[in-house]
């Protein structure tokens, strides 16, 4: 089974809580076990997982922005958005996790985050369950 969620971002660089909506997903597939598997159709956002609340959101973009510096980017369509892609690329596009008991098996403090890098954009995540049983 796979569905396409679309998420609207509203900043230029921001976290986005995805969990709730790929729960629903699984929730109405009803798949109890097995895995799920996203994938962001974009090079300038990516997926990874972590925890939400209290600043923790500011401090994952701050340590991306830290982490990949500004350098004199060669990318010829648009210099000004470089830094973008290659954040995209280490941070990732995709996460497999486990399903059981119909949801997202994810640790106390652990969210499924999309990272927007270059909004605000249009941006769609694809979801693809299998199940084990």
């Amino acid at each position: 089974m796979a569905e396409a969620l679309r998420f609207s971002t509203r900043s230029r660089k921001e976290v986005v809580d995805v969990t709730a909506r790929v729960n629903t997903v699984i929730k109405q597939a009803r798949v109890q076990e097995g895995l799920c598997s996203l994938f962001l159709t974009h090079t300038t956002a990516a997926l990874t997982t972590g925890e939400v609340g209290e600043g923790t959101e500011d401090d994952l973009l701050e340590v991306v922005e830290k982490v990949i510096p500004r350098i004199n980017f060669q990318h010829a369509h648009n210099p000004s958005h470089a830094w973008s892609h290659m954040a995209s690329s280490i941070l990732g596009p995709s996460l497999s996790i486990p399903i059981s008991n119909g949801a997202l098996v994810l640790g106390t403090w652990q969210s499924v985050l999309l990272v927007e890098l270059d909004g605000p954009r249009q941006r769609e995540v694809r979801v693809t369950l299998i199940s084990s049983g």
